[in-house]
């Protein structure tokens, strides 16, 4: 960090995102089929503490299951109050995806190229107040369903593509 106001406000302005937060919607959506609270997704430090590789805890997502993740920003000035989620994803249980690999390509594959950019910028910034929580679901149908409802509802900063086109227009227009 420089010690000018200018190199100040400049690395501020790099590192500033948007949140919507509108009641409805979150209550929009119907997620009551499944106990989404935060008590039933495990949480994990995903990488080491310079944030240049997986930390330990990665050997914790399941291999043989999908479901939902998503990664949050930990800031620790207020533990449980300074978490900001940054990102929602779904991983399908498929012969070649599961929730192990799908959460492990984002560092693999896209937190150093530009095919994702905003997941290249959440890496780039956050790599090391990076976590990861986690929930196993069984059905396909039920992940991928939560997934858009979660997304449509929640409209996280790095979530690039909005499943509902309403939402979408309306999010692209302001």
């Amino acid at each position: 960090m420089q010690g000018t106001a200018f190199a100040l406000g400049e690395e501020i302005s790099l590192r500033t995102v948007s949140f919507r937060l509108w009641e409805a919607m979150w209550i929009k959506y119907d997620l009551t089929a499944v106990n989404l609270s935060l008590d039933n997704w495990t949480t994990i430090k995903y990488l080491n503490a310079d944030g240049t590789d997986f930390s330990d805890e990665i050997g914790q997502l399941p291999a043989d299951r999908g479901g939902l993740y998503m990664f949050s920003i930990n800031c620790p000035i207020i533990p449980g109050r300074t978490e900001f989620p940054a990102y929602i994803g779904r991983a399908k249980l498929t012969d070649g995806q599961n929730l192990r690999k799908r959460c492990r390509e984002y560092f693999t594959k896209y937190s150093r190229e530009d095919e994702r950019p905003k997941i290249t910028r959440l890496f780039s910034y956050w790599s090391k107040e990076l976590y990861l929580s986690f929930i196993a679901l069984d059905e396909n149908d039920q992940i991928v369903d939560f997934e858009a409802k979660l997304i449509n509802s929640l409209l996280l900063p790095f979530n690039d593509l909005i499943p509902d086109k309403v939402i979408r227009d309306a999010v692209k227009a302001f």
